[in-house]
């Protein structure tokens, strides 16, 4: 405020003489690094105000020596402590010329960091791998250069990162950030207050009016007396989301409340339109240009049953799907019945395939666990060969596993799933037994960095391959799996087609480098194949560069791979965290 006083203070003292009353025409030239002379050509009050006409010779000087005290802060927020300002004013061009100049010196970096917290947490036993947790990833450690916008984006992620289990009302008690100019050392020391433990009380739905509130609150995945865990209610959130009731959904623990033990917890839903129509036209790389029509109704017959229809066409798949959802019960459970119809020319290999199952989903999880029993019809025709028909009724079990430190974008953590199921001779063409393991893990790698290793193993046994419906083999390749070759391209070759094996194996790792708060490089190596039983495994490997971009659904990918087995570049273009 004093500097904006001294600003108008000039302004008005000057306006006092009709002498002053003549406005110049100037124009600014700031000369500084750029990453501190960006800020000053938009922030600068010279800046602001050269498009005024009625600015004096007066007013001008009074503004240039306002410019030397913004620059000063500017490059003292940026961790330049011992900036030499000037400004000079030609007045021989027209129009008149206004030289802003920086010189920063050396920056200040953070030579010590001090992080306390008081409160309940500090003698909490079950909280000092998470306090621990808090120093090792604390934002601006030691050898980083001190700027103001760091110092304080470290201090809420701090306070963030305690609140976000048990201690949901943690803030930042006391800072204090030591500057010596001389030695150019930044010494920081950061107090967290935990305030009291927090556990989850009475759920409390609003926003809900076409449906019963008990739908919202079956979605949970906490229950009274637990502690409170923003995890939790992050996953409470997208679970809610996915189901298609709501527009929107939003879970808080009222950390105001009286009685922290069972402190309420508020979901405040927005419902979405019961009927919804979606019509789009995508590309990726695996299959090309593909026009997909989805219609649904989540409240099927005014029953909260939810109806889901989707058509699918590209140039090597044609699906049709058919869903019906119960509402969800107790801890998330529901059924799901299915049909699908789909006809494939994948690889040389036709298959056209009928499937009709019902899913029991339970779990409150992201990725909800389920038992499936399902029945299989299916022709197939690998090449020139004769068609064989094919069937089975399959009944299988799914698993999955998550711990990370975000849903959408994970940093550090895992994903996992067993998937294990069979098909009984008498009903099928070919009894089987089906066991598939996939892990997925996230590795932090400094504060820009991300590291990620996946894996994915596949078995049937059986007597021969011949006769298991195809969806039960394995076929792999493409962008989300072995990258720099074609779409399922690596199985069994039978003739002149490349068909599912009873054996898969699949590696990949890739670090992504962020260049910015959305843009990142990656590099990546995949190596895996699918085989059958009695055959040797030949690992195809490709590896390359990408793009990365954060988005809201996952990191969407641009990748140009090199396939070492066919000496062929190509480019992949996926989006999320599907591995298959």
């Amino acid at each position: 405020m004093r500097r904006v006083f001294t600003v108008l203070a000039t302004l008005v003292a000057c306006s006092a003489s009709p002498a002053a009353l003549a406005g110049v025409e100037y124009r600014v030239e700031v000369e500084a690094p750029e990453e501190l002379a960006a800020p000053l050509r938009q922030g600068l009050g010279l800046v602001r105000w050269r498009e005024d006409t009625d600015v004096t010779p007066e007013q001008l000087r009074g503004l240039a020596d306002e410019a030397v005290r913004e620059a000063r802060a500017l490059a003292a927020a940026e961790g330049y402590f011992s900036a030499e300002a000037r400004v000079e004013i030609d007045e021989s061009s027209s129009p008149w010329r206004v030289i802003v100049r920086l010189v920063p010196g050396e920056r200040t970096l953070v030579a010590e960091v001090e992080l306390r917290v008081v409160g309940p947490a500090a003698d909490d036993a079950e909280a000092r791998g998470r306090i621990a947790a808090l120093a090792k990833d604390w934002s601006l450690p030691r050898g980083q250069p001190f700027r103001q916008e760091d110092w304080e984006a470290a201090k809420r992620g701090a306070a963030r990162g305690l609140a976000s289990w048990r201690y949901a009302a943690a803030r930042v008690a006391s800072s204090e950030a030591r500057i010596d100019p001389v030695a150019r050392e930044a010494r920081l020391s950061i107090v967290l207050d935990s305030g009291p433990p927090y556990r989850f009380g009475p759920l409390v739905v609003l926003g809900a009016r076409r449906y019963e509130p008990a739908l919202v609150e079956n979605m949970s995945p906490v229950r009274p007396g637990e502690d409170y865990d923003r995890e939790q209610l992050i996953v409470y959130q997208r679970r809610l989301a996915e189901t298609g009731y709501f527009a929107s959904a939003r879970a808080e623990i009222d950390a105001q409340a009286p009685d922290p033990a069972a402190a309420p917890l508020r979901v405040a839903v927005v419902e979405a339109p019961s009927k919804q129509f979606e019509a789009g036209i995508s590309y990726n790389t695996d299959v090309r240009a593909r026009l997909q029509l989805r219609y649904s109704d989540h409240d099927l017959a005014e029953s909260a049953w939810r109806m889901r229809s989707a058509l699918s066409l590209d140039n090597q798949i044609r699906e049709v799907q058919l869903d019906f959802d119960s509402p969800p019960r107790d801890q998330g459970r529901f059924n799901n019945w299915f049909g699908r119809a789909s006809d494939k020319d994948i690889q040389n290999e036709l298959a056209r395939t009928f499937s009709l199952g019902v899913a029991h989903n339970f779990g409150t999880d992201v990725a909800p666990s389920a038992a499936i029993l399902s029945w299989t019809l299916e022709e197939q025709q690998a090449g020139s060969a004769p068609a064989d028909t094919r069937y089975a009724v399959y009944l299988g079990y799914r698993r999955t596993f998550r711990r990370t430190d975000e849903v959408i974008a994970p940093r550090s953590g895992y994903f996992g799933s067993i998937d294990v199921g069979g098909a009984p001779d008498a009903l099928a063409s070919q009894d089987f037994l089906r066991l598939v393991l996939e892990g997925s893990m996230f590795f932090p790698a400094g504060r820009k960095g991300d590291l990620a290793l996946r894996a994915r193993a596949g078995r049937v046994l059986s007597d021969e391959r011949t006769g298991i419906p195809t969806p039960f083999l394995f076929r792999t390749g493409g962008d989300q799996t072995v990258r720099g070759y074609a779409f399922e391209s690596l199985g069994v070759r039978e003739g002149d087609a490349i068909v599912g094996g009873r054996r898969l194996f699949v590696a990949s790792a890739e670090y992504t480098h962020w260049l910015g708060e959305s843009w990142g490089v990656a590099a990546f190596i995949d190596a895996g194949n699918a085989w059958d039983t009695g055959q040797p495994f030949e690992a195809a490997i490709g590896y390359g560069l990408g793009a990365r971009l954060r988005t809201p659904i996952g990191p969407a990918r641009l990748d140009v791979a090199y396939g070492k087995e066919t000496d062929e570049y190509r480019l992949h273009v996926s989006i999320g965290y599907v591995f298959r």
